[in-house]
């Protein structure tokens, strides 16, 4: 499934749905779509995660069937999924956003530290290594990763992967130490510039809808594909 952009879905929501346990949709034994519950990693147990619908059928009803079947409290989907986001403003849930996937321009020309460098990891980076990927890789599952160099100091990382043939996934992690001087923004244009001269889409996504990490991919060049948002029934 391809969204605004054409992006496809990107690594983290491909984990959640890929945990999710899937529920068929039936209508007096007629299928009428799947669903996906949240099986709590990220996501409370009674989050829809995943709401696929046979062509022609009417969102509202049937994510009203869904909510009403599951038990399920709330829906988390990306704006240009229009199957979800049309069946919860039918519903009139209380849609906040929760997220959001960015891509970048080709070629923006944005400046960065001159002295800034990208490097494989060596022998004694291997256990940082993998503690960073543990920790701000979910979904990746062979994440190229490189460690972001300012003279001699090691200042945070880059990770890509590729989601299809076209588009490459980035994150990037500052550590803390480092944070507030721009240097986000100087690894997201230098890992994207990299990606780009090999011909590559380049998209991130963020947990948040506002924060350091939507500054840096917006001054290394990346625009607002789109937010992901959670749907809720409002309090009984």
């Amino acid at each position: 499934m391809t969204y605004t952009d054409k992006v496809p879905d990107l690594s983290f929501a491909r984990l959640v749905r890929s945990r999710a346990r899937g529920i068929a949709l039936r209508d007096e034994g007629r299928a009428v779509g799947v669903l996906g519950l949240s099986d709590g990693s990220f996501f409370p147990a009674d989050t829809i995660v995943r709401f696929d619908l046979v062509a022609g059928e009417d969102p509202g009803r049937r994510m009203s069937d869904a909510l009403s079947s599951t038990g399920a409290r709330a829906v988390w989907f990306y704006g240009g999924d229009d199957v979800a986001r049309r069946g919860s403003a039918d519903l009139t849930l209380q849609i906040v956003p929760s997220g959001a996937v960015f891509v970048r321009r080709m070629n923006p020309h944005v400046p960065r530290p001159d002295d800034l460098t990208l490097r494989p990891a060596g022998p004694r980076d291997r256990m940082t290594l993998s503690e960073v990927q543990a920790e701000h890789a979910p979904g990746f599952l062979a994440p190229e990763t490189l460690f972001a160099q300012v003279g001699t100091e090691i200042v945070g990382v880059a990770m890509s992967e590729a989601l299809d043939a076209e588009w490459t996934e980035v994150r990037v992690v500052v550590y803390p130490a480092y944070r507030g001087r721009g240097i986000g923004t100087g690894i997201f244009n230098a890992i994207s510039d990299r990606l780009e001269a090999a011909g590559r889409l380049v998209c991130a996504a963020i947990d948040t809808v506002e924060g350091r990490g939507r500054t840096a991919l917006e001054r290394s060049g990346f625009r607002l594909a789109d937010y992901y948002f959670t749907a809720r029934r409002g309090a009984r």
